[in-house]
């Protein structure tokens, strides 16, 4: 190398000093933005050993049919709809069907406006493709639900449902308990999600549930396990009121006997209650709420909220008089004249904290507004938005970081090849998996302490054709994220979504599972904010800078970070285009080998789109291109220009890009 070139490389390596990693995080602010975290210097330059990749990638127009809407309507089948919401029926003769309460139903009302609602409600359902309905009626017990429990649907799409929806006003029974309302919604959802999770993961971000609480009173039956000295009467705590509706309630008036004894032959019995325990208490009742708010979290769902709605019609229950007193509960000190106003603000408070802790709204419909509910007010829209750029990120399929420079890596397994060789590891520097067990030499370098061993010993963990525990095996990376389907299923990550994607990245932290694998990172837990070899350095912009997370090799990422940039660009039809660049990208120079000449680089670049909605919580889908240059100074550089270029055909799934053969005909550049 003359001293011109060498002076070159010295001054154009200085101008990469102090760079971080221009990381890309998709988030648009409007229509053309700079979608990048810091400014990049404008003298970026390539020289000798610096290459730069630009292009241009765009995301897929938005797909609304991709982001579920999961509805519940859990509705009271109480006794007393017929006197909030007449008319009504217990299906034969019962508490509706009392002179006085028959006179409560206004002049010309045949059908209850909760059952107006519904029908609406389903109209307005059906011309949504992506929204699925259930319906759980409750009374003493949750009965009757929609979609039927034997057809083994949680959710399913409304149609057919006129003669079910009519029928409701007709099935009126006894109790009205939260508690077993409450703990079914959270059971049909948590089921829900758990089968998503095993079947379709990718949709649960996408996904959005949204329950809906229609009551026209308050919990009964209530039981304390505190209850009055049975001699003297006193009680031992200060039972609730309506105007401390926050306290412990005490034995619903009419229901002592039901909450102390059991009776199996009672119609008030509540499946699983057991005598002398509490039921519908507050602290019952919010805990389902707030298990129901924490399943989002738990499972990275999109969204859940819970509304609720009060029917509360004073006045009826005023005319209704001393009969209606057990159905909205006895209090101490209340009178006849000021008992609704009682009830109702016993209610409200209960449902209102229904909907402050399910991140949701609280309606209140009384007395003849009643006829006029809706509940196509409430919010059931969907997720669905524009995608955008989730990540871009480089991978050097040649090279690992090293102390100050980059370490060359001849067969892109993770190891550089001054560990990989027959010498230092009795492994081969040219072969990723040098015994062929699944499993290769890098993974089993880390994981030597769990009993692995990189040379010539097939881990029974893997594959071994010839073992009668793995007979004619074979490797598969399904998702194409660098790992065989045995390391994931030691590392417990995802490999499979549906059909027509893969999940790349099993805890959405925007680094693919095979190379948080490859720095010994746990790829089913997220590494945002975390900072493994504490230089100061997140882990997420490590990888994305091609330095090492779990080294503190602050002045090699100072030094050799690649340098992300992109400008994004709305199209017409609601796709992203993003004009790219990656640049500060060093070449090596791994050795001649069988088939191959000295010089030959491989990088990877990895492209994953998200809902702008949920870019932090989606999985992504990914796509990748990869790249070829030749590197071998003094005389040889290809391309010898500073650059070379991608374009949108050249994506593609990382499922297509796994073998030489794909990487020979697929990659840009000059391959090999």
């Amino acid at each position: 190398m003359s001293p011109r070139q060498k002076l070159n490389r010295t001054a154009g390596s200085s101008k990469f000093g102090g760079l971080a990693v221009l990381f890309l995080f998709g988030v648009l602010g409007g229509g053309c933005t700079d979608a990048f975290l810091q400014p990049q210097s404008k003298d970026l330059t390539n020289v000798d050993d610096r290459l730069t990749l630009k292009g241009r990638v765009c995301t897929a127009p938005p797909d609304p049919t991709g982001f579920p809407v999961k509805v519940v309507v859990v509705m009271d089948e109480s006794g007393s709809m017929c006197v909030s919401d007449p008319p009504g029926s217990q299906e034969g003769s019962g508490f509706c069907e009392q002179t006085a309460v028959q006179a409560i139903i206004p002049p010309g009302v045949t059908e209850p406006a909760r059952v107006r609602a519904i029908r609406q409600l389903v109209a307005q359902f059906e011309a949504q493709p992506n929204v699925q309905l259930a319906i759980v009626p409750f009374e003493t017990n949750v009965k009757n639900v929609w979609p039927p429990a034997a057809s083994g649907q949680r959710f399913a799409k409304p149609s057919g449902l006129d003669a079910y929806i009519g029928g409701l006003q007709n099935q009126l029974g006894k109790g009205t308990d939260y508690q077993g309302a409450l703990s079914y919604a959270y059971s049909l959802i948590s089921t829900d999600i758990t089968q998503t999770e095993q079947n379709n993961p990718e949709l649960l971000p996408r996904t959005r549930y949204v329950v809906v609480f229609l009551s026209d009173g308050t919990p009964y039956p209530r039981c304390s396990a505190i209850d009055p000295d049975a001699t003297t009467g006193i009680s031992p705590i200060t039972y609730a009121d309506p105007d401390h509706p926050e306290l412990t309630w005490a034995d619903s008036e009419s229901a002592k006997n039901f909450c102390n004894v059991f009776n199996p032959q009672s119609p008030d019995q509540i499946t699983g209650f057991v005598k002398g325990t509490d039921r519908n208490q507050n602290y019952q009742l919010f805990s389902y709420v707030d298990q129901l708010m924490n399943l989002k979290n738990q499972h990275n769902v999109g969204d859940i909220r819970l509304h609720s709605v009060l029917l509360f019609n004073k006045a009826a229950v005023a005319a209704c008089g001393s009969i209606c007193t057990d159905l909205y509960g006895t209090y101490v000190g209340v009178t006849q004249a000021n008992y609704p106003a009682a009830a109702e603000k016993i209610a409200r408070w209960t449902l209102q904290q229904f909907a402050e802790r399910g991140n949701g709204v609280f309606q209140e419909f009384s007395n003849s507004d009643i006829q006029s509910l809706g509940l196509g007010a409430l919010d059931y829209s969907s997720l669905a938005s524009r995608n955008v750029m989730k990540t871009m990120l480089l991978q050097s399929m040649s090279s690992v970081p090293g102390v100050t420079a980059r370490d060359i890596d001849s067969d892109g397994d993770g190891l550089p090849d001054s560990v990989d060789n027959s010498f230092s590891g009795g492994t081969n520097a040219f072969v990723a998996d040098s015994d062929g067990d699944c499993f290769d030499d890098n993974f089993e370098t880390l994981h030597k302490r769990e009993g692995f061993v990189a040379a010539n010993d097939k881990d029974t963990r893997g594959c071994d054709p010839a073992s009668p525990l793995t007979p004619g095996c074979a490797c598969r990376d399904t998702d194409g994220d660098g790992l065989s389907q045995y390391a994931e299923a030691y590392l417990s990550s995802r490999t499979k979504l549906v059909a027509t994607s893969a999940i790349m990245d099993s805890d959405g932290d925007g680094i693919p599972d095979g190379l948080e694998a490859r720095y010994g990172l746990d790829p089913v837990s997220s590494n945002n904010n975390l900072d493994t070899d504490g230089d100061g350095i997140p882990d997420v912009d490590e990888v994305r800078a091609g330095s090492n997370p779990v080294s503190r090799d602050k002045s090699f990422y100072e030094r050799e970070a690649f340098a992300y940039d992109a400008k994004a660009d709305v199209q017409g039809d609601g796709s992203v285009c993003y004009d790219f660049s990656v640049s500060n990208i060093g070449l090596v120079t791994p050795p001649q080998r069988s088939g191959r000449l000295a010089g030959y680089n491989l990088f990877k670049l990895y492209f994953a789109e998200a809902p702008e909605s949920a870019v932090s919580t989606d999985y992504g889908v990914w796509r990748t291109a990869c790249a070829w240059a030749q590197y071998v100074p003094p005389s040889i550089r290809v391309p010898i220009g500073p650059e070379l270029l991608l374009s949108q055909k050249d994506f593609i799934a990382p499922s297509q890009m796994l073998s030489d053969s794909d990487y020979a005909t697929k990659c840009v550049g000059q391959a090999p």
